[in-house]
């Protein structure tokens, strides 16, 4: 049975405050959805867009938000391609993020991402090489499984995955394969420990 505490009549005299920034949220993610359209940006959001800060998209690529994405600070997804993909869950909290793909950058259901830095390519050759045209650069999708926790300052690198629930402590720099339920630190990051499922102690 849904609590009547929770109505929106009850939110509107109780908490006005917050009903006030929660419409002026969805105003300003239902403008960003007009404003991409004019401009010809490959966004498709979900129901409940809600932009706190900047959302600020560019490149040739989609951005797909599912429903209830909310969007803190400035946060920047970037393609470099038509068919890169740059794809955010149901629910989830991007607060400052900054995007760059080349092919594909998953991220789960209800994760939180801080002001980190996701990639899913080196943008150059790490050759000797490298400042030849045909220098190869490494292109890896980047996944991120449900309810992760990205912190701030994390740098996220091509071909990284992140099992859901995991923890990424702030600073961290992900190269690789973790799995689901853990706390992840350090540069180069590694498990420092599982999490507990009730309280994170």
């Amino acid at each position: 049975m849904k609590d009547p505490r929770q109505t929106p009549v009850v939110q509107l005299v109780t908490q006005p405050g917050r009903v006030f920034r929660v419409a002026m949220q969805l105003t300003k993610g239902h403008l960003t959805r007009i404003y991409c359209k004019i401009r010809g940006v490959r966004l498709e959001a979900g129901k409940n867009l809600r932009v706190e800060g900047r959302l600020i998209i560019r490149g040739p690529g989609r951005v797909i938000l599912g429903n209830n994405v909310r969007i803190g600070g400035v946060v920047t997804p970037w393609t470099y391609r038509t068919d890169a993909v740059i794809e955010i869950g149901d629910d989830s909290f991007v607060n400052g993020a900054s995007f760059g793909a080349w092919q594909k950058i998953s991220i789960g259901r209800r994760c939180i991402l801080g002001r980190c830095h996701i990639m899913d390519t080196d943008f150059h050759s790490v050759s000797a090489d490298r400042h030849k045209p045909d220098a190869l650069v490494r292109v890896l999708q980047v996944t991120l499984g449900e309810n992760v926790w990205i912190g701030a300052n994390v740098g996220i690198l091509p071909g990284t995955s992140v099992g859901q629930d995991s923890v990424v402590g702030f600073g961290a720099v992900c190269s690789g394969s973790y799995p689901s339920g853990v706390v992840i630190a350090g540069n180069p990051a590694r498990v420092i420990r599982p999490i507990d499922e009730t309280n994170g102690k």
